[in-house]
């Protein structure tokens, strides 16, 4: 009977994390209405798993089951992408402050080592899709460090969610693909870098602050 019992979660879960790679590869696009028959045969799922993946999708803000109409895959606002940069900011700051405490120089050295080695890459006319992918790692590599410092699951996880809702607007947004836009980046993380270094916590939270307003312009396309 625990087996039994347990099957549907599994399947589910399959379907749900399906979903989420089909959504960030571009197989399903955002804003699109589709019916369940089509996303169980995209995602190769039973439409009983789907159904429960959707459950909580929806409660995450990824879909919105529409009665009698079919599914529409969400395509979030610049309000909802401001709500999650406020967020982002404020959970950001504390791991900062965190991180301050117990970073070694020789960790500090080898984030400053991996950005610089980006820019140079962007600098020398590296392939764009591998410069972007790249970029990508290091980027969420850093702010997932920063993050996962703080030791507290709470944080961690509403920081992760906001990463996701993020991302859905970016599918969209080309700027975010370009050099410039990634040598941006990293100089802002270098920037936190530095006051972690000068061990200035507070000059190490204003600049990542700063650069978490431009990420979200950056984000919006501005």
């Amino acid at each position: 009977m625990a087996q039994a019992a347990e099957a549907p979660t599994k399947l589910s879960q399959i379907a749900y994390q399906r979903f989420k790679e089909a959504l960030f590869s571009r197989q399903i696009p955002i804003g699109a209405t589709v019916s369940q028959g089509e996303l169980a045969e995209l995602l190769q799922v039973q439409t009983g798993a789907l159904r429960e993946a959707m459950q909580l999708l929806e409660k995450e803000g990824f879909l919105t089951v529409l009665p009698r109409s079919g599914i529409r895959i969400v395509k979030p606002d610049m309000s909802h992408l401001k709500d999650c940069f406020q967020m982002r900011r404020v959970i950001e700051a504390e791991a900062v402050r965190r991180f301050a405490e117990r970073a070694t120089m020789v960790e500090l050295a080898d984030w400053r080592v991996r950005h610089e080695g980006i820019i140079e890459l962007a600098r020398g006319g590296t392939v764009e899709s591998a410069l972007i992918k790249r970029s990508a790692e290091v980027d969420q590599a850093f702010h997932v460090a920063l993050v996962e410092g703080t030791r507290n699951p709470l944080m961690i996880s509403a920081h992760a969610h906001m990463m996701e809702q993020i991302g859905v607007i970016r599918l969209d947004n080309m700027y975010m693909l370009s050099a410039l836009a990634i040598i941006q980046t990293m100089q802002e993380h270098l920037g936190v870098i530095a006051a972690l270094e000068a061990q200035d916590p507070e000059a190490a939270v204003t600049a990542m602050d700063a650069h978490l307003a431009r990420a979200m312009h950056r984000a919006m396309g501005l």
